[in-house]
């Protein structure tokens, strides 16, 4: 068979697609027609779901079509909570269920170029905090205080000439 008869016979049998890699990544989309990218490992995390209904909302006002890609390999609780959230903002949204990208949990995009420089969460959110620790008080931390951790707090406070209380 000659390379036009092989490209042929895939795209008959729906095989071809264009770009396969760069759609694999960006959950069965191009990296073109994207307005945010998730990572998978950010989707899952509370404050991305906190913050989707915000997140959405920013589309809102958007005047072309508005799909929201989700990767089935998410926690089934977060992909139907995702999906309820894109429907409420009458985005298409559809959960991909074949082998997606192991880098993206979370893709937002239109059916045509717009060729955005800056997809990633922290580029298109830079206010959206990620950090998985929580700020804690120094009351807070004195209350888990160790016996040996209490001591060299004590002996350190004792040597600077500070109180210990």
């Amino acid at each position: 068979m000659t390379n036009l008869e092989n490209r042929l016979d895939r795209a008959s049998s729906g095989e071809y697609r264009l770009n396969p890699d760069e759609q694999k990544l960006y959950l069965n989309t191009f990296r073109e027609r994207i307005f945010l990218a998730i990572t998978f490992d950010d989707a899952k995390t509370p404050q991305v779901k906190t913050a989707f209904e915000r997140i959405l909302s920013h589309f809102d006002m958007t005047e072309q079509p508005i799909f929201v890609k989700i990767c089935g390999d998410l926690p089934d609780d977060l992909t139907g909570y995702y999906l309820k959230l894109a429907t409420d903002h009458h985005f298409e949204g559809q959960i991909l269920t074949e082998a997606a990208s192991d880098q993206y949990g979370l893709v937002i995009h239109t059916d045509h170029a717009i060729n955005h420089d800056k997809i990633e969460l922290t580029d298109v959110f830079p206010d959206l905090i990620l950090d998985e620790t929580p700020a804690v008080s120094y009351t807070h931390l004195r209350a888990h205080e160790t016996a040996a951790n209490l001591v060299c707090r004590l002996l350190l406070e004792k040597k600077r000439g500070g109180g210990g209380g």
